[in-house]
């Protein structure tokens, strides 16, 4: 639809550029034109109507004057032979120039400055009150038959491009036209209205910076053609042709801008022409500097230099779309035709700005027929790329759904095999995990063969001494010594036994505490006890609170008396590396838990090697030089949990050792 809109569109203009009569009673303008250029600004209508100035008008073709940048005034001259009798309507188009003077005259009337009439014009004037036109400037003139009629207009423009379209009509003629000149108009804007909402839709749904750059670019052309139509003069500034002169300007340059940052996007030229990219880049910033020179009503200066680059921007477009014409297929062909119509329309209407003669008046309006082709096929681009991304985009998910079953299946049978394996694992730790608690057992029933084996010679060895003892003289000392020494030997020898069978059942699988109530005080008298018949070496001293000696305990009295003897033990080994100095084994109360604590002032544990003081088979830096297993701290920490208590250590190294046991009392 907008494709057939702008062919009609373009026809249209094309028509209505064609110099020809409206009707059979008036005048064709094509041949009846010619201009007179005033550089020194010195000539007044008199001096126009000067003969000799008169010889100087240099006739023009067709219906249009065009002169580009000049800050000179220009003088036209009409000279429309009547063919009948009647009126007509003159209207000058576009309605944007600083100053417009006609000067009207009845037909045949003599050259004389006092026979014309003065319609003053120019959207640095307000708005003609005339009730013909606002969109163009329009005068009524009179015909006679086989008169002249003339007419003298006189043209200063000092910020825009200076090019005048003349076209002559019945007043019916006019309306129509500017209806028609409207209705397109209209159209126009309403499409690239629509465009512009359609990129932006576009980026609603794909979050790309070339959709609303695009649509910026797209706002910018309609702005710079409600300026070159009138609208903005019409509507915006009717009383302010200064400001208008700023707002074209501003569009202009702030649409080159606008383009040339929308268009190194979409073509995507940091990564695939960087040295285009800069020229890209140094356009966007003349088009600022354009804006500058606009603000300052210096556009005069810029526009030409402007004007060429718009020109080269756009050939720089086409080329650079031509050679990405088949890289992302339609979408990069689409963007090709884009730029190659945008070349056309840049170069034919700026090249009728800088005031080409050659060129019909027309043309000042293929930038606009270009901008919309441009707009409709980049948004065309842009469609079919979000379209093709929507289309790899469902690819890409069906194919990542295919890898996902894939994946599934191959995890399927990951975990079938890898299931296998654990069971496989699982029936072989069971088997190890047998295995190892066979080994424990019989190393239990090994302990216990042997203290029931050694406790028999033991007992006659015991018997034997006693009898021995019986028989000797009392002042015998010596021997009877010696009879004690083999009596506390064979007494260590049984303890030892005792306690490496507790500890052996303790870390197999039979260990299950037996729980009863018991004196605390009591346990701990006769571990202290038991400690001091099987270790030699540094005082163990018993400090009994007499509330804790009289509390009740839930405890296995065997396991308990193996925590203590244990950690006496270990004690002793570490203050024999340092000295003599006497340990403590002292029990508390705290609330309502008794408290065991083991002290001695040995040579301490480093704090780094405390965190893990409790571990199966730990031995700290000091342990190298003391026999052990590093089961002991181990089997009491493990004691201690199976009694619902707790166990703590402090140390300091190089001053000794504190181990706190807590247990709860019994209720």
């Amino acid at each position: 639809m907008l494709a057939a809109l702008f062919v009609f569109g373009s026809m249209h203009l094309a028509w209505a550029a064609e110099p020809r009569p409206v009707s059979a009673s008036l005048p064709a303008l094509n041949g009846t034109i010619s201009v007179l250029s005033d550089p020194a600004s010195t000539l007044s209508l008199a001096g126009v109507l000067d003969p000799t100035k008169q010889a100087e008008f240099r006739p023009i073709r067709g219906a249009s004057v065009n002169f580009g940048f000049i800050q000179t005034p220009v003088w036209i001259r009409l000279e429309l032979p009547g063919r009948m009798s009647g009126e007509a309507i003159l209207s000058l188009s576009p309605n944007f120039l600083d100053h417009v003077d006609i000067y009207t005259a009845a037909p045949d009337a003599p050259l004389s400055a006092e026979r014309f009439t003065r319609h003053e014009m120019g959207d640095r004037r307000p708005l003609p009150r005339d009730g013909i036109s606002a969109l163009d400037y329009a005068v009524r003139l009179d015909f006679a038959e086989g008169a002249t009629t003339r007419v003298f207009i006189r043209i200063l423009n000092n910020n825009t491009a200076t090019y005048l379209q003349l076209q002559l009509g019945s007043a019916e003629d006019h309306a129509a036209r500017v209806a028609m000149n409207a209705s397109l108009y209209g159209a126009w804007l309403g499409g690239m209205g629509v465009l512009l909402v359609t990129q932006l839709v576009f980026f609603f749904f794909d979050r790309k910076s070339q959709y609303p750059l695009l649509a910026i670019s797209t706002l910018g052309i309609m702005l710079i053609y409600m300026g070159n139509l009138g609208y903005s003069r019409l509507y915006l500034f009717p009383d302010n042709g200064a400001a208008n002169d700023a707002f074209l300007g501003f569009n202009a340059w702030a649409g080159l801008t606008a383009s040339a940052i929308a268009y190194m996007h979409i073509l995507d030229l940091r990564r695939r022409a960087p040295l285009v990219h800069r020229l890209y880049q140094g356009a966007a910033l003349a088009g600022l500097v354009g804006v500058g020179f606009a603000f300052a009503g210096k556009n005069m200066i810029f526009g030409p230099i402007g004007s060429v680059l718009v020109i080269v921007m756009a050939c720089v477009n086409m080329v650079q779309g031509v050679r990405q014409w088949s890289e992302e297929g339609a979408a990069s062909r689409l963007r090709g035709a884009a730029f190659a119509a945008l070349c056309l329309g840049a170069f034919l209407t700026m090249a009728q700005r800088l005031g080409s003669e050659w060129l019909p008046h027309w043309t000042v309006h293929s930038y606009g027929i270009a901008g919309l082709f441009l707009t409709i096929l980049l948004t065309g681009a842009l469609a079919v790329r979000l379209r093709d991304a929507e289309a790899l985009t469902k690819r890409m998910k069906d194919e990542a759904l295919r890898h996902a079953q894939l994946a599934e299946n191959i995890a399927s049978g990951l975990v079938e095999e890898r299931t296998r394996e654990l069971v496989d694992a699982r029936r072989i730790a069971e088997e190890a995990l047998r295995l190892e608690k066979q080994s424990q057992l019989q190393q239990v029933r090994f302990l216990e063969v042997v203290s029931h084996q050694y406790r028999t010679p033991l007992a006659a060895i015991r018997s034997s001494i006693d009898s021995i003892e019986l028989g000797l003289p009392r002042n015998d000392g010596a021997n009877r010594g010696r009879i004690e020494r083999i009596r506390r030997a064979i007494a260590r020898l049984v303890e030892m036994l005792e306690i490496n069978l507790a500890r052996s059942r303790v870390q197999g699988p039979s260990f299950r505490p037996r729980i009863v109530r018991t004196n605390a005080g009591a346990l701990i008298a006769a571990a202290h006890q038991r400690a001091c018949d099987l270790l030699s070496g540094p005082t163990i001293r018993l400090l009994l609170e007499p509330r804790a000696a009289q509390a009740s305990i839930a405890a296995d009295e065997g396991m308990m008396e193996l925590v203590v003897v244990n950690l006496l033990e270990n004690a002793v080994k570490f203050t024999a590396l340092k000295g003599s100095e006497p340990i403590e084994l002292a029990l508390a109360m705290a609330g309502d838990e008794v408290t065991i604590t083991v002290t001695d002032r040995g040579c301490g544990i480093p704090a780094s090697e405390l965190p893990g003081a409790f571990a199966l088979g730990a031995r700290g830096r000091h342990s190298e030089a003391v026999e052990g297993s590093g089961l002991g701290l181990f089997l009491v920490k493990k004691i201690v949990t199976a009694h619902d208590g707790r166990v703590s250590i402090e140390s300091r190294e190089g001053e000794g050792t504190t181990v706190r046991i807590n247990l709860p009392t019994a209720s």
